[in-house]
């Protein structure tokens, strides 16, 4: 079996092909190109979660089987990935039937690239302000691929732990890419989004961080880190008062407890049917409405679009 690290995988996927790796991996699964099961998760009495994530893709560059196992810890030592696994890739005839690639690396590049490609279909063009709710790897990917689909030129920081916030401006300051960004730090979420194009909400938690009345009158919402029951970051209400996009429909209504509160509620209708980002295609929204909202909890034909291409770049 042959193994491609971190290093491999940094050193392969800039954040251009991510983001180009993002729509054809959404464009597989929204064109039934893709067999994969939701999310099977195994919790530990300290918090931390195991998730294992298979799926076949056909008819594509990418095809064959795949299998994505990570342990999640939500309070990973500094600098350290909050996920921690490997991407197996089967049926590779040349490289003795299996390879293993790093799934912390992969997890951090797809997941952010996933949200730049939903901004940049769905965000105001001419958005320049930026607001992340987390300040961890995710929050610094997040960044990074924002700068590449908008012309942000302010980016306001929240966190819970003011260590790693810290952190997060030392490393802001320290990146040649963010030599003409305004980095600003807000005391809360609400103030943090007060007045962004984009938000971006990468944390761990367990009650909604943002209300409605907190969002801005014209902005896009990338909703990332609640991709498990009993994480919750928006408040359901908020659901019925955007326009939202999933990554899968399946998925995301079994993993998101804020989706299904919202159609408990009342917020979202009974029949209410979510469109998932890859049918969109490659185009923008013509008449893009004032506010909307892209929940991702992750896919594994993300992982096996990304880690084949590592794989294939390697060989």
């Amino acid at each position: 079996m042959h193994y491609f690290n971190r290093e491999h995988v940094e050193q392969t996927i800039a954040i251009p092909l991510a983001i180009e790796l993002s729509q054809i991996a959404f464009a597989l699964q929204s064109q039934g190109k893709v067999t994969q099961s939701v999310r099977s998760i195994i919790p530990a009495p300290d918090g931390r979660l195991m998730g294992t994530m298979p799926a076949y893709i056909s008819e594509s560059k990418y095809a064959g089987f795949g299998l994505k196992s990570v342990l999640v810890d939500f309070n990973p030592h500094h600098g350290s990935s909050s996920h921690e696994g490997c991407i197996l890739l089967f049926d590779e005839q040349a490289n003795g039937h299996m390879v293993a690639v790093d799934a912390g690396a992969i997890t951090e590049l797809r997941t952010a690239a996933a949200s730049a490609w939903a901004t940049h279909l769905l965000a105001p063009q001419h958005a320049t302000k930026l607001a992340i709710l987390g300040s961890g790897l995710q929050a610094r990917q997040h960044l990074l691929t924002m700068l590449a689909v908008r012309p942000i030129q302010q980016v306001t920081i929240w966190g819970r732990n003011q260590t790693s916030v810290d952190q997060f401006t030392t490393w802001c300051a320290g990146h040649p890419t963010l030599n003409n960004v305004e980095i600003k730090i807000a005391e809360t979420p609400a103030k943090a989004v007060s007045d962004a194009d984009i938000i971006c909400t990468v944390t761990a938690a367990r009650a909604p961080l943002l209300q409605l009345c907190d969002l801005p009158q014209n902005c896009h919402i990338n909703a990332i880190g609640a991709s498990a029951i009993g994480f919750q970051e928006l408040d359901p209400a908020i659901y019925g008062a955007v326009e939202h996009y999933v990554d899968s429909r399946e998925s995301c209504w079994n993993a998101s407890q804020c989706l299904q509160q919202a159609k408990e509620k009342g917020y979202i209708s009974a029949n209410h049917v979510s469109q998932e980002i890859g049918e969109l295609g490659a185009h923008r929204l013509e008449k893009r409405p004032e506010r909307t909202l892209f929940k991702s909890v992750g896919l594994a034909v993300q992982d096996l679009v990304f880690a084949r291409e590592v794989l294939y770049q390697n060989q």
